[in-house]
């Protein structure tokens, strides 16, 4: 599989460009299938708006704001599932994730301080 790397977004920088086209040319079939994949989805702005609006309490919320946020919660998924995958190979176990993977790379992602910490305690346990 080919990934087109004029849409990549350092198609400006050659030394980014070379070093990026050593990773994908590294990728098995799966993983350039994921990556696609990745690049491909993202989360609905609408439903990121309101999210964001329930959070606030407002409902002015910026265009620009709700790309931003989608990009977050999008890298934090794709760290999620990769840490899923390495959980799976580390049981030595294949197939698709399942939410004990999910759980496991959540802790370790909270271990490792990439998960956000609560400001308002939870109400209800």
């Amino acid at each position: 599989m080919d990934v087109e790397l004029s849409k990549l977004p350092s198609a400006a920088d050659p030394a980014k460009m070379a070093k990026m086209q050593a990773i994908l040319s590294q990728f098995t079939e799966e993983q350039m299938s994921r990556y696609e994949s990745f690049r491909r989805a993202g989360f609905q702005k609408s439903n990121m708006k309101r999210l964001l609006a329930s959070i606030t309490g407002t409902q002015k919320i910026s265009v620009p704001m709700t790309i931003v946020v989608s990009g977050i919660a999008k890298m934090f998924v794709g760290e999620l599932v990769e840490t899923a995958r390495m959980v799976m190979t580390e049981r030595r176990e294949s197939g698709p994730i399942r939410p004990c993977h999910i759980r496991e790379s959540y802790r370790r992602l909270k271990l490792e301080g990439k998960v956000p910490k609560r400001s308002v305690p939870r109400l209800f346990r």
